[in-house]
This record gives C-alpha cells, sequence and structure tokens, in this order.
C-alpha cells in the first residue's frame, strides 16, 4: 500500500468519499479494510479523526477485485455438468 512520501492530500479521502469514488457502500469500504484488502493511508487516532484513504490503493482494490471475479467468471463458463464445478485458484480438492 501507499507510503507516507507517495501521499498528495488531493488523493486523501475520508470512508464517505473513498465510497463514492470506489462506486460502493461506506461499510464496503470498512469491509475491505477489515478483511486486509485495503489501509488507510492516513488512519484516524479517535473519534472526531477521519480515517483517509488513498485513491491509487483504492483503486488498486478494484482492480484486485475485478480480476479474482473474471476468473471466477471464466472457471464457471468452462463448467461442465456432470464433472466437479471448478475451485477457486489456490483452492485444493478434499
Amino acid at each position: 500500500m501507499s507510503r507516507i512520501y507517495d501521499l498528495y492530500p488531493r488523493d486523501l479521502l475520508d470512508n464517505k468519499q473513498a465510497a463514492e469514488y470506489a462506486g460502493v457502500g461506506p461499510s464496503t469500504i470498512r469491509q475491505w479494510v477489515h478483511r486486509g484488502l485495503l489501509e488507510p493511508a492516513l488512519p484516524g487516532k479517535g473519534r472526531g479523526e477521519r480515517t483517509l484513504y488513498n485513491r491509487p490503493d483504492l483503486d488498486e482494490v478494484k482492480r484486485k477485485l475485478a480480476a479474482a471475479e473474471a476468473e471466477r467468471q471464466a472457471a464457471w463458463a468452462a463448467y461442465e455438468p456432470g464433472k466437479p464445478p471448478p475451485l477457486p485458484a489456490g483452492a485444493r480438492a478434499a
């Protein structure tokens, strides 16, 4: 993710702005942070201080999620009835 010297004020967005920029809800941004997909560029230090996210970091998360979705779609497109369904990338058959 971003380093402090890679940050530009015009690229810093609070939770609501980041959600609007990414085309998702604010709770999705919080979920991305919880899942480790996104790190705050400048974390808020408590109540009243906003957590800020870097625009390029949001772009990177969206690219990763789009690539994963495209991979899933391609796997299901190759699925043939009667055969086991495709496994997600990195998964092993039991």
